[in-house]
Formats: C-alpha cells, sequence, structure tokens
C-alpha cells in the first residue's frame, strides 16, 4: 500500500501507480529510485510529500494512517448526462487514487484494477474509430479491499451521487 519512511538523509515513498504521482512528486524535489526503492525526497519536502498523499490516497502515509483497514462496496448508479465517476477517455479509472478498471492494451476488454474484485457486471473498453475508453456500466458492484478507514469519507465525496458505498468488513493490525 502506501508509506511514507523518514530515514536519516532522505525520505522514502512506497505507493501505488498514479498518473498525477510523477509530476507532482518531482515538483517537491522528488526522484524516482527503482521499484525496490521507490520515490525519494528531501527531509524539508516532509509536509508537501504528506500533503501529496493525502490529495492523491487519502492518508499521509504514516503507519497509523493505514493500520485499520476495511473492504468497501461500491455499487454504481451514475446517471448524470455526462457521467464524471466511472468513465475515463483513454485511460484507467481511478477513484481515490485507487485503480479500479484500466482497458487492455488490445481495447478488446477491460480488468479490474489491483485490490479491485467485481461482484456484479464487469469493466468494459468502449472504442470508436478515433477513440477509446474505459466504462464500468451502471448495475456493476464491485469490492475495494484493504481500503484504510481515514479514507472512507474521501471515497463517499467522491461517488457524490455516482454510487452506493458501503463498508463491508474491518480489518485490525494483530495486537502484540
Amino acid at each position: 500500500m502506501l508509506s511514507v519512511k523518514v530515514e536519516t538523509t532522505r525520505l522514502e515513498l512506497q505507493a501505488p501507480y498514479h498518473p498525477a504521482l510523477p509530476l507532482r512528486a518531482r515538483a517537491i524535489g522528488g526522484r524516482w529510485m527503482g521499484a525496490g526503492i521507490g520515490w525519494t525526497f528531501p527531509l524539508s519536502a516532509e509536509a508537501a510529500l504528506r500533503a501529496l498523499c493525502e490529495d492523491i490516497w487519502a492518508v499521509d502515509g504514516s503507519p497509523e494512517a493505514s493500520a485499520a483497514t476495511v473492504d468497501l462496496q461500491i455499487a454504481v448508479d451514475e446517471r448524470a448526462p455526462v457521467r464524471r465517476v466511472f468513465l475515463a477517455y483513454e485511460g484507467p479509472i481511478y477513484l481515490v487514487g485507487r485503480e479500479i478498471a484500466a482497458s487492455l492494451i488490445n481495447r478488446k476488454a477491460a480488468r479490474p484494477g489491483r485490490g479491485i474484485r467485481f461482484l456484479e457486471g464487469k469493466p468494459r473498453c468502449v472504442e470508436t474509430p478515433s477513440k477509446w475508453s474505459t466504462v464500468i456500466p451502471n448495475g456493476s458492484v464491485f469490492l475495494v479491499r484493504d481500503v484504510p478507514t481515514m479514507a472512507i469519507a474521501r471515497f463517499r465525496h467522491a461517488l457524490a451521487g455516482a454510487g452506493e458505498l458501503d463498508v463491508r468488513a474491518t480489518k485490525r493490525p494483530e495486537e502484540n
């Protein structure tokens, strides 16, 4: 999941990919060091880094923020004239930093994101002669696994009339 480590000379961010991350991370002094380390930042950028994490993933990267997690069940019901949550043009669908679905390279189908399980319906790739898009049809129901409890309010806000959210299971860290 998401983790910000404070080392002696730098900060290290391990996070799932999000398209906004590279540009925003570089703007505050971040450097990509490969999958083993992730992003590194100067110690002076800690407040900006935590704000960036909060903005994208709704948690600040501290161990406490991700300690208790839940599974969220989301039922898609986006009936607005213009779909804004469960439709993405030429890219994946993201919700609070999580990739929910993405079209395959051949654009013949779409797949769920990591930690996403569709219970009803499935994501689709819709292609026209000049464009393609990823869409999750109304009536689809999916689980988002291991969501930090601190992020539930942001998920509710992001849905804003585009679907129903239900907290399915609470997972607490093991006590020693």
